[in-house]
């Protein structure tokens, strides 16, 4: 039996659900802040557990971090943000 794809699940709900659409759209920026630290954290080549490390927590606490399950403060972004080698710039944009 093929192995189904999140990607591809996503793409078709994206493409046939609207109101799974709307939703997804709702947290956009909350992905997208997602997707940034862990690109952030794989460009620098750390583990969870690494970056837990360096941030002075306990590895499940990057880990509810990076799955979007927790609201973390500016300061902890910008704990996160050094302990890969990065820093947090926001930007206000014309909605």
């Amino acid at each position: 039996m093929p192995r189904i794809k999140a990607r591809d699940l996503h793409a078709k709900a994206m493409r046939d659900d609207p109101e799974y659409r709307r939703e997804y759209e709702a947290l956009e920026e909350e992905f997208a802040l997602i997707a940034a630290m862990l690109d952030a954290r794989q460009k620098a080549g750390l583990t969870q557990a690494q970056v837990a490390e360096r941030m002075g927590v306990k590895q499940p606490v990057v880990a509810k971090i990076e799955g979007g399950r927790s609201n973390v403060s500016f300061g902890t972004l910008k704990r996160y943000a050094a302990a890969t080698g990065c820093k947090v710039k926001v930007e206000f944009v014309q909605a």
